[in-house]
């Protein structure tokens, strides 16, 4: 009996891939099988994943062509053959005893899923991130209707699949949506834990998630985040849902993610970018905070962001209201400069 299917989607992920196929082989839970999907990739990756599968018959190697992370990973979940489903991202790792420490709650608690803490890796900056809900006790499904699913709208700091074990007949008819370019977690998670009759969140943390250094910046040039954005304001998520979501409640937690969205975008799209030139990146924060959207959530909802916030925070949310550009360029660099 297989007791965790683990899959791991690989595009191109060679300077990583060492370290991550070795803390999954190091695992301390027996009976698990590792499932790496390479979407076409074109690197050394698959060479370096069939040197490890000559050594360990629980790697097993499936290659289709380039169609994304949320593909490969569906394809996992229909190879998986565990009682339950876990992820791994290609540029992360694992400690030894992760699945082991997962898997045990989630039998002993007959929980159908299970999330943990996880360290997220910047260069030599570590965070500790943690869900923001009640640890080693077992929640049922009210707790999730009424508090977890709100989160997942409010904002994306459950998104992540890999911190989580699935029970597998509960994700077995789940699909994470292909084409989506952000957020395909969250709405793959929004599906699980509607599911789902019970969740546990475990005070440990195991995962290391690595943020790739410059990615997000570089990406900037290539990706239309707030587009994005404006994508999963207008998302209708009843349609995955099974109970009544109250409307006025939705439209607050969507708008107040929004706006912390655009914050974050605001930093990113100040920074220096390759690819982008400073004419085109503050031409962009400028049609950001101009948003006919974003003008009015940001006066309808000032007071439900900016509650708990710093006096800086409070002033870039005051810069946007007011569509003030400049003062939010001045704002930057002396942030810049201070924190240098």
């Amino acid at each position: 009996m297989i007791a965790v299917s683990v899959i791991i989607p690989v595009y191109n992920a060679e300077k990583h891939l060492h370290k991550s196929i070795e803390s999954l082989l190091q695992q301390s839970l027996p009976n698990c099988e590792f499932i790496f999907i390479s979407d076409g990739s074109t690197d050394n990756s698959v060479a370096i994943i069939s040197e490890f599968q000559k050594k360990d018959s629980r790697i097993h190697l499936i290659h289709q062509e380039n169609q994304g992370v949320s593909a490969a990973r569906n394809k996992g979940i229909q190879l998986a053959k565990g009682e339950f489903v876990g992820f791994l991202d290609a540029d992360d790792y694992i400690d030894s005893d992760f699945f082991q420490s997962l898997f045990e709650v989630a039998q002993k608690e007959n929980a159908d899923v299970v999330s943990s803490h996880f360290l997220k890796e910047f260069g030599t900056l570590k965070e500790v991130v943690k869900a923001k809900f009640p640890l080693n006790t077992k929640l049922d499904k009210d707790f999730i209707n009424q508090n977890i699913i709100p989160q997942f709208i409010k904002d994306s700091s459950l998104n992540s699949c890999w911190n989580k074990l699935f029970k597998t007949s509960l994700v077995k008819e789940i699909q994470f949506p292909v084409g989506v370019p952000l957020g395909e977690d969250g709405i793959f998670n929004l599906q699980a834990y509607n599911q789902a009759n019970s969740a546990f969140f475990v005070d440990y943390c195991g995962y290391h998630y690595i943020e790739v250094e410059g990615s997000a910046t570089r990406n900037a040039a290539q990706k239309d985040y707030f587009k994005r954005a404006l994508e999963v304001y207008d998302f209708d998520y009843q349609k995955l849902i099974s109970f009544e979501l109250d409307k006025s409640k939705v439209e607050q937690w969507k708008s107040v993610r929004l706006l912390e969205s655009v914050v974050s975008y605001i930093y990113l799209y100040l920074q220096p970018s390759s690819g982008l030139s400073f004419l085109d990146r503050i031409k962009y924060v400028k049609q950001m905070i101009s948003h006919p959207i974003v003008q009015k959530v940001s006066h309808q909802y000032y007071q439900e962001i900016s509650n708990g916030k710093s006096k800086y925070q409070q002033n870039i949310l005051n810069c946007i209201r007011n569509q003030s550009i400049l003062k939010l360029i001045i704002m930057h660099q002396y942030s810049q400069f201070r924190n240098k």
